[in-house]
């Protein structure tokens, strides 16, 4: 989830541009003086578009609520014991809110009170390099700003989850800052998505195909 979401941006910009360029090809009528045609193929964008920004964020609330669930989960396990912890090292890339949420710490067996935050952040593991997020208190995630070096305890079976560490001393995240593994090819927000030409490239498709389609509506029409 964290690590390959290349399929529904696509998905989410092909949508974009469709609804769009439907649109916007409405004007292939307005040369007819097909106006009742112009004026349908407008609407018809109209709804493609609305409905692709309904569709976007009830996807990206679902996919949100989803993940802080799973995170919990496995939170539990990494702090109960139940799951073995793998210490890892990371590095922020975001975190936001989440004030429904619990959260977490290793060394504390127990959900803790009060608001929480998702902490997405680079874990380097063995074969290289993941984004694991964790749920953890609002008092720390919201000094852990992008690059903070931390410690993490990483799920052995969900690679999306992870527990903050903060039982490490100020030499060990200076140790962890200093890792030159950072310097190595880490994942991003454009290697995430599966790069920018894939995304364009979407778009593009989503373009030609409403403008194709409407051309080709007022062909047959008039």
């Amino acid at each position: 989830m964290l690590n390959d979401t290349a399929r529904q941006t696509r998905l989410a910009l092909f949508a974009q541009g469709l609804g769009s360029s439907l649109m916007i090809g409405s004007v292939f009528a307005i040369s007819e003086e097909a106006w009742r045609l112009c004026i349908a193929l407008f609407v018809t964008g109209l709804v493609v578009l609305i409905g692709w920004v309904v569709g976007f964020i009830a996807w990206t609330r679902r996919a949100d609520r989803q993940l802080r669930a799973r995170v919990a989960t496995g939170s539990i396990d990494l702090v109960s014991g139940r799951v073995a912890g793998i210490p890892a090292s990371g590095r922020v890339v975001r975190s936001r809110p989440a004030a429904r949420s619990p959260s977490f710490v290793a060394g504390t067996p127990n959900e803790l009170a009060g608001p929480a935050r998702v902490v997405v952040v680079t874990a380097l593991v063995e074969d290289g390099a993941r984004r694991v997020a964790a749920l953890v208190p609002a008092t720390i995630g919201g000094q852990m700003r992008s690059q903070h070096a931390a410690a993490l305890l990483l799920h052995r079976t969900d690679a999306d989850v992870a527990v903050l560490d903060p039982r490490v001393t100020r030499e060990q995240i200076d140790a962890i800052a200093a890792d030159p593994r950072w310097r190595t090819r880490l994942p991003s927000d454009r290697t995430v998505v599966g790069g920018y030409a894939g995304l364009l490239a979407a778009a593009g498709l989503g373009l030609g195909a409403g403008l194709g389609f409407d051309w080709l509506v007022v062909a047959l029409a008039t």
